[in-house]
C-alpha cells in the first residue's frame, strides 16, 4: 500500500514538473534569461498593436511587447499611450569594445528610436521596429529617461493624414456617375453596333450578290470574247492565204507598173527632148505655129468679106 502511495506521488510530481515545463517552453517565457525593460510612448493611434507583438531590430526579433497603457492629461485632455516592451540583451552584441550590459540612454544618445511598423497587411496587426536614426530629434515624454526610447512617426503615417483628408466620399459618388455614363455609353455603343452588325451583313448579302452577277457577267464576257478570238483568228488565217494565193498577181503587177513608169519616164523625156529651145522639133513646131497664125488671120479676113460682100465669091474683091 505504501509502495503504491509512494509510486502515484512520484508521478504526480514528475507529471507537474513536465507540465511547469511544457507551459514555460510554450509561452516563450524566459524566466532564465535577464531581460531589459524600455517604455514607449505614442501620442497617435496604435491600432493593430497587441501584448505578445514582437519587437525586432531591422527584421530580427530582439523583444516583445509586455504592456499597453494610456495616460491622459487632466487638464488638457491630451492622451499618450505608453507601451512597455521588453528586451533581450543577448540578442544585441556590441563589437571592437568590451561586454558591458545594454544601457538604453546611451543607445538613444547615439540615435536609437522606435516607430510603429506593418506586421501584416491582411490582418491589420502591427509590431514595434529600432533602428539607429542618427540626427532625429530626441523627444522624451516619460518621467524615466533611463528606460524610455524615443518615438518616430510612422512612415505611412503623413500618407494616411492624407488619404484621410480627402473626399473620399464624393470621389466614390463621382466615381459612381462616371461609371453610370460610361455603362450607358457602352450600352448605346453595343446598340449603334448591332445596328452596324445587321447593316453590314444586309450588305455583305448584297455584295455576294453583286459578286453572283458580275462572276456571270464575266463568264458570258469570257465567252464572247472567245468567241470574238475565234473569228478574228479565222479572219486573219484567211487573209494570210489570200495574201499567199494573190502574191504571185501581185508580183506580176508591180512588175508591170514598173515597167509601165519607165516607158512614161522615157516619153516624158522624148516629149523634154523635143519641146527643148533650139532644137530643130522646136523651130519647125514655131514655124507651123506662125503658118497657122496667118492661115487663120487671112480666113478672119476673108469670113469678114463675105459677110459685107457675099458676091465676092462671084465677083471677087474688086474696089470701084
Amino acid at each position: 500500500m505504501k509502495r503504491n502511495a509512494l509510486l502515484v506521488g512520484a508521478f504526480v510530481i514528475v507529471s507537474l514538473l513536465l507540465v511547469v515545463a511544457a507551459v514555460l517552453w510554450l509561452s516563450g517565457s524566459n524566466l532564465f534569461h535577464r531581460q531589459v525593460p524600455a517604455r514607449l510612448y505614442f501620442a497617435d493611434s496604435v491600432s493593430g498593436l497587441y501584448i505578445g507583438a514582437p519587437v525586432s531590430f531591422r527584421g530580427v526579433a530582439v523583444g516583445q511587447v509586455d504592456r499597453i497603457d494610456i495616460e491622459v492629461d487632466g487638464r488638457s485632455l491630451e492622451a499618450r499611450i505608453p507601451v512597455m516592451i521588453r528586451l533581450q540583451p543577448e540578442a544585441i552584441r556590441f563589437s571592437h569594445q568590451p561586454a558591458e550590459p545594454l544601457s538604453i540612454p546611451i543607445l538613444v544618445e547615439r540615435g536609437l528610436r522606435a516607430r510603429l511598423v506593418a506586421q501584416s497587411f491582411v490582418t491589420g496587426q502591427r509590431a514595434i521596429d529600432l533602428d539607429f536614426v542618427p540626427g532625429s530629434t530626441a523627444t522624451l515624454v516619460g518621467g524615466d529617461p533611463s528606460i524610455e526610447i524615443p518615438t518616430l512617426a510612422d512612415r505611412f503615417g503623413a500618407l494616411v493624414d492624407q488619404v484621410a483628408e480627402l473626399p473620399l466620399r464624393q470621389t466614390v459618388q463621382e466615381l459612381r456617375n462616371t461609371l453610370q455614363v460610361l455603362q450607358r455609353t457602352l450600352d448605346r455603343t453595343q446598340s449603334a453596333l448591332d445596328i452596324s452588325a445587321r447593316e453590314l451583313g444586309s450588305t455583305a448579302a448584297e455584295a455576294r450578290k453583286t459578286l453572283v452577277v458580275a462572276a456571270q457577267a464575266l463568264r458570258e464576257v469570257q465567252g464572247r470574247a472567245d468567241t470574238t478570238l475565234d473569228s478574228v483568228t479565222r479572219l486573219s488565217d484567211a487573209a494570210r492565204e489570200t495574201v499567199v494565193m494573190t502574191q504571185p498577181e501581185l508580183q506580176k503587177t508591180l512588175a508591170s507598173a514598173r515597167a509601165a513608169a519607165e516607158t512614161a519616164q522615157l516619153a516624158m523625156a522624148r516629149v523634154a527632148d523635143l519641146t527643148a529651145p533650139g532644137s530643130a522639133t522646136r523651130d519647125d513646131l514655131d514655124a507651123a505655129v506662125r503658118d497657122l497664125s496667118q492661115a487663120a488671120r487671112g480666113l478672119r479676113e476673108w469670113s469678114e468679106l463675105l459677110e459685107e460682100k457675099p458676091n465676092a465669091v462671084i465677083f471677087g474683091n474688086r474696089t470701084p
